[in-house]
């Protein structure tokens, strides 16, 4: 399974633009945890960046949003969560016979 975020937004001209980040199968689960969390509770996210230098100082960015999760299919969101734990479980298993062997 992959899993993307996608940002979309629209310009002055009213085109469309959007980006796509990967979100790596190690955090599939907890991505979906969080989104699930934020769904059940209706609160607010908050979304904000951190500058890490090459020195290793990291430094959180003055660019800040607010936002509000919507769902548009609540049962399509307990498959794909049920679908990540079980990827999970897998991967755990696997490195569990790569560890003791």
């Amino acid at each position: 399974m992959k899993l993307r975020l996608l940002l979309k937004t629209t310009t002055k001209k009213s085109k469309e633009v959007e980006i796509k980040f990967n979100i790596a199968p190690s955090k599939h689960y907890g991505f979906i945890n969080f989104i699930n969390l934020a769904l059940k509770q209706e609160i607010p996210v908050t979304l904000t960046f951190e500058k890490i230098g090459k020195s290793g100082q990291r430094e959180l960015s003055k660019i800040q949003g607010t936002f509000l999760f919507k769902s548009k299919d609540e049962q399509e969101i307990g498959k794909l969560a049920q679908e990540a734990e079980e990827e999970e479980r897998k991967r755990k298993k696997q490195h569990q016979k790569r560890t003791h062997k």
